[in-house]
């Protein structure tokens, strides 16, 4: 594995090279220097982002605020400032020939979640305005204050995303497919993170205390990202060192309460969670690092459903020349588990059927190591190649053993993966981007995989390119696809796969902006899907072979605007969209003919819906407030009836209550229940039908103790579901009750 890695890098970066056309050419150049400050305090800003719009050219700022750019080659650019906590800035420079320009620049703090500047869209960074497609992020900030440690726990928060436990769905692209496969295609720093047998997103493997922030694509994005990205995008960012020196510590520590019905009780004494992460990272020189770890544990609000978990992620830059960037990333995570999926009865929700073996383990072992080398040819043509290997390994044990249990589920499965991507700028107004991939998924070890098919491998390959192109002030057009060809050992169908998408963003006003996108995706049947023979804990599954490819497309209009109400700044976000997805895999529940469960290509469907977004102050900054609806018709369009597993509501909403050092948050979630459900399953789960709609409500105070007694510590007691409210994420099980939890932050 190491040599495939190796050798990936090496043909990835003569593929870099050969892809530029242009050499790079001596130019005149100059100095962008200045310093960043509070517009309130007038205080130095320590680490912010410069960055040239659709340039390879970037930097932080330093100790003092202070930032530089040396060696820009004359011209007119657009700065992209950035800083955690603080309004994005934009701001137009010119470079004159052997002299410096020099700015003072101030930003404005800013509590709410902003999505000035993205990466994930067209894979460069970018304002928002330019982007015609729905975006969202979840920042580090909202990270740390949620409490969160996986991602999945973090996209509950976005609005138009709802979790169905192991599926992310993103207006409404996903249902409920026992763990296999992803409508959404998951990313840590451009890496992909699916599975190589099951094609699913293990959400503990992506490093939440490593995150500046998570960015999330809604629509398909094949055009760009291939196989999986059928409903949307979902890219971990992890943070960049400067050169101030971070140490990053958190603990936490709580308790789930005791449910509500005494039926439900398993336990006298409150349920346990608790966890630490601790984290390092500075640039220095050449040299860039970010190490972090974490550990975490939890009792589990039902019974027989502890979880332990361990994570590490380091991240090493050298900056080989001006021109050239070297980064690697580790990371390896392992989760140990109780291992049952579905409840007793809804009378004994929190208890596991009685056939359940209670000595019973899953243990998962997720690694993945990638490399990518970033190389500026010239003022105007960049590029990146990237390999990466992700190695996943579960399997269950008997408790007070280590040994696997025999003829139970169990997988060792690799996905590889390698890209060469090209940036050239063909004009002042029109970008190229442009590549080739190749991702290679197979299983070394399986027990659940039909034992004449193990040796069978899968592999995609791709060609994209996209264009952008401003022919007007304020009016960017994109165009562009992707050509894919996937082939799985064993089977005799292939062919090549079009992606096209189309897009258009048009700024009325400087603080309104209109767009619409079209867009095509597919995601190829993994693996597991395939060829899986295995018990899913009632279920019996059996391969289908014949499985096809998963198509889906959709289009978008939406505008964003600010104004000001009341003397303070509002943000505004409406869209319409119109998805619809054909041959979706979704599992063939038990029939009197055919008493087992198979995937099959069963359903087309059509989903439309409304999502509007509001966030702002009240006068005087004294109350923030965030809020979202997002409204779905999901249509079965062979039953022409409601789609099965999919709500027609989501609703979010936050507010902010800042008081001087102190500060107090309340959300509201509102998910609409399942109109329909497959018939068939309440034979198999007693009281699958159980479920309504869900009303959680979280709630946190936060002490900054660097305010008030000058150490730097941020307390918080964080709340979830405070309101203990009962409710299901998927059929038959319990979602998490209430709990409690006390964290500490440290930043030296």
């Amino acid at each position: 594995m190491v040599r495939i890695f190796f050798q990936l890098v090496l043909i990835c970066s003569i593929l870099l090279w050969c892809f530029s056309p242009i050499i790079a050419q001596n130019q005149p150049t100059g100095t962008l220097a200045g310093v960043l400050l509070d517009s309130a305090s007038n205080q130095a800003i320590v680490g912010a982002t410069l960055r040239i719009e659709d340039h390879p050219y970037g930097t932080y700022t330093n100790t003092q605020g202070r930032f530089f750019l040396r060696s820009l080659p004359a011209g007119q650019y657009s700065v992209l400032i950035s800083m955690l906590g603080y309004t994005a800035r934009r701001v137009a420079v010119r470079i004159t020939p052997r002299d410096t320009t020099r700015l003072t620049i101030h930003l404005r703090e800013q509590l709410l979640q902003t999505n000035d500047v993205v990466v994930a869209a067209n894979k460069r960074v970018q304002a928002v305005q330019d982007v015609p497609i729905s975006i969202a992020t979840v920042d580090q900030r909202a990270i740390q204050q949620r409490n969160i440690t996986r991602l999945d726990d973090a996209l509950r928060y976005v609005p138009g995303v709802y979790m169905a436990r192991d599926q992310i769905n993103v207006r409404g692209s996903s249902g409920f497919s026992l763990g296999l496969g992803s409508r959404v295609a998951a990313l840590l720093d451009g890496f992909s993170m699916a599975a190589g047998d099951g094609g699913d997103v293990k959400f503990d493997a992506l490093p939440m205390f490593a995150a500046e922030r998570v960015e999330v694509i809604k629509g398909a994005g094949s055009a760009l990202y291939g196989s999986g990205a059928l409903g949307g995008v979902v890219n971990v960012i992890t943070k960049q060192p400067t050169e101030q020196a971070e140490i990053l510590f958190r603990a936490y520590a709580g308790a789930h309460t005791l449910p509500t019905y005494n039926e439900w009780r398993w336990r006298e004494t409150l349920p346990f969670i608790g966890g630490a992460d601790l984290g390092f990272m500075q640039k220095v020189g050449k040299l860039s690092l970010l190490l972090t770890g974490g550990i975490k544990k939890t009792e589990g609000h039902q019974a027989y459903l502890a979880v332990e978990n361990w994570n590490i992620l380091s991240k090493i830059g050298y900056e080989v020349s001006p021109q050239t960037t070297i980064n690697m990333v580790f990371q390896h995570a392992e989760e140990t588990r109780d291992n049952w999926t579905f409840w007793q009865s809804l009378r004994f929700a929190t208890q596991p059927p009685a056939s359940t073996n209670l000595n019973e383990r899953l243990r998962s072992i997720k690694t993945m190591a990638a490399s990518d080398i970033r190389h500026t040819f010239s003022n105007t043509v960049f590029g990146v190649a990237r390999a990466g290997i992700y190695r996943t390994n579960f399997f269950t044990f008997n408790r007070g053993t280590t040994d696997p249990l025999i003829n139970d589920i169990a997988s060792i499965a690799y996905s590889v993966n390698a890209e060469a991507q090209i940036t050239a700028l063909l004009s002042e107004v029109t970008v190229l981007t442009a590549g080739t991939t190749i991702n290679y998924n197979f299983i070394t070890r399986s027990p659940i995989v039909v034992q004449s098919s193990l040796n069978n491998t899968q592999t995609l390959g791709s060609l994209y390119a996209q264009v952008e192109h401003k022919p007007l002030a304020g009016l960017t057009l994109t165009v562009g696809s992707r050509f894919d060809a996937e082939q799985t050992t064993s089977l005799s169908q292939s062919g090549l796969i079009a992606s096209p998408k189309f897009g258009a963003s048009y700024a009325l006003t400087p603080t309104t902006t209109v767009r619409t996108s079209f867009g095509v995706g597919f995601r190829a049947p993994s693996l597991a899907e395939r060829f899986a023979a295995l018990r899913f804990g009632s279920f019996d599954i059996q391969p289908n072979p014949l499985l096809r490819n998963e198509r889906s497309w959709s289009s978008e209009v939406g505008i964003q605007t600010g104004f000001e109400f009341l003397g303070e700044e509002w943000k505004l976000d409406a869209s319409g969209f119109w998805n619809e997805f054909t041959d979706l895999i979704e599992p063939r529940f038990p029939t009197a003919t055919n008493p087992q469960i198979q995937f099959q290509n069963i359903t087309k469907a059509r989903i439309q819906g409304v999502e509007v977004g509001l966030t702002g102050w009240l006068p005087n900054r004294v109350l923030g407030i965030e809020a979202s609806a997002t409204l779905m018709n999901p249509i079965d369009l062979n039953t022409n009836a409601t789609l099965k597993y999919r709500t027609r509501y989501l609703v979010f909403s936050r507010l902010i209550l800042p008081i001087g050092a102190w500060q107090m948050q309340a959300e509201y979630r509102f998910q609409g229940r399942f109109d329909e459900i497959d018939n068939e399953i309440i034979q198999v789960i007693p009281n699958a039908d159980a479920r309504v709609n869900a009303h959680i409500v979280d709630a946190r105070l936060q002490a900054n103790l660097a305010q008030l007694a000058g150490v730097p510590v941020l307390a918080s007691i964080i709340g979830r579901n405070i309101l203990n409210y009962n409710y299901v994420e998927i059929i038959g099980n319990l979602a998490p009750t209430r709990s409690i939890v006390l964290q500490v932050e440290v930043k030296l």
